[in-house]
């Protein structure tokens, strides 16, 4: 995932992340194609680190960037870090809760896993919609600071794409580079980077710089200002799944072992998430077979539930160790 930008003496800055053996994304930088440096962040070493971008002024360095997926911390965020230069770099302030997104003087654009884009600044909060669609990175020119670079893939779909979006004109196109679509791709006047794939790997690739390049213009993306909802959109009235008025109504009858079997494939693809694999909606179906298997088990049954919205909602993974504890409860009063 390169990032392209020029500094005030009108070096090459191309920033990247390298992945290591146990295939973490870490953030380097490279000046005027010159030996990567490690961008020290000071965050926990089994966190990934991705999607950088920055810009300099006057007073140095501005970078920002996503993290998250440790062990003691799995949620990702947008960071800010700031410096005279790339090895004096203040430590890493968390600015939201993010899978993807940036930061660009007064502009924050954050992506959510699924469908949305929110982008706030002085020309007021704005959400660009991609229904329908994962959301794997959101970036920017910085020759053309109004233009963001959005790369997603459809559900359900293998294909990946990329949009350039123009925050001015809402003029948006598809990008293509090598004859392919352009995944995860930075821009500079003529200079086109993207991340190539190499191996079986989803997120096995490396830079390449594009020989050729095409773009058509098209209509994907929806964009909203703040509370410009359509009425046919806006809720009335209570959803099908709100919590049932009689905690000891059932539908089913329920099976420890069965919500354990459920549990467990939705903890393997939340460990999966991270690399770039699309299984959101995957994870949430074996959590809704787990809440359904787990009725006639109120505790359990709350607390998975609990944890499915708040994975919908937020993105906030479920706390495994707290219900595995209330599993092993159960068992030992059995």
């Amino acid at each position: 995932m390169p990032f392209l930008t020029r500094s005030l003496n009108d070096e090459r800055v191309l920033l990247f992340c390298r992945a290591d053996e146990r295939h973490l994304w870490k953030l380097h930088v490279s000046i005027n194609d010159g030996e990567p440096i490690r961008i020290e962040t000071c965050l926990a070493e089994d966190m990934v680190e991705c999607s950088p971008s920055a810009w300099q002024d006057e007073t140095g360095w501005h970078i920002s960037f996503i993290a998250g997926g440790s062990s003691a911390n799995p949620l990702y965020h947008l960071y800010r870090m700031d410096g005279s230069d790339f090895t004096s770099l203040s430590q890493p302030v968390v600015i939201r809760q993010a899978r993807s997104g940036f930061i660009y003087l007064d502009r924050t654009a954050a992506g959510a896993v699924q469908d949305t884009v929110s982008i706030h600044d002085p020309e007021g909060d704005k959400t660009l919609e991609l229904p329908g669609c994962y959301i794997y990175r959101v970036s920017y020119r910085a020759d053309q600071t109004d233009s963001l670079l959005i790369t997603g893939q459809w559900i359900g779909e293998e294909d990946v794409f990329t949009i350039e979006y123009n925050l001015i004109t809402g003029e948006q196109q598809l990008l293509e580079c090598d004859g392919t679509a352009a995944y995860k791709p930075a821009i500079y006047g003529d200079e086109i980077l993207y991340a190539e794939r190499t191996g079986t790997h989803f997120e096995e690739r490396r830079i390449r710089r594009a020989e050729r390049h095409h773009s058509k213009q098209c209509r994907l993306a929806v964009r909203r200002q703040r509370d410009d909802v359509p009425e046919t959109l806006q809720r009335s009235g209570r959803c099908r799944c709100s919590p049932k008025t009689n905690q000891n109504e059932v539908s089913r009858p329920s099976c420890l072992e069965c919500v354990e079997k459920h549990l467990g494939a939705a903890f393997v693809l939340s460990s999966e998430i991270h690399s770039g694999y699309a299984y959101r909606l995957r994870l949430i179906g074996h959590l809704h077979e787990a809440e359904d298997e787990a009725q006639e088990f109120q505790e359990l049954f709350q607390t998975i539930r609990t944890a499915r919205k708040n994975y919908q909602r937020e993105g906030i993974l479920p706390d495994w160790e707290t219900i595995a504890r209330i599993i092993s409860n159960m068992k030992n009063t059995d």
